[in-house]
């Protein structure tokens, strides 16, 4: 997982303008390197994403037919 922490500075007329008046937030606050969490699995995760998605997708189609049911049962 990847954290993101937002930072903020305050500068001046003097120090924007010594930064060619660039309002870009790299000029004034530094980026971070991710941290790495040594205990995050990727293949568990991948693995329970897969999982999830597999539910949804058989979930989807019982709906899809439940749905052409309806439509059957109204004609259409």
């Amino acid at each position: 997982m990847i954290e993101v922490i937002a930072q903020a500075h305050l500068v001046d007329r003097s120090e924007i303008e010594a930064n060619d008046w660039s309002l870009t937030p790299g000029r004034y606050v530094g980026v971070a390197p991710p941290e790495v969490d040594d205990d995050f699995d990727f293949e568990e995760t991948i693995r329970g994403i897969h999982l999830e998605l597999a539910g949804l997708n058989e979930e989807a189609g019982v709906l899809a037919e439940q749905i052409q049911q309806n439509f059957e049962e109204l004609g259409v």
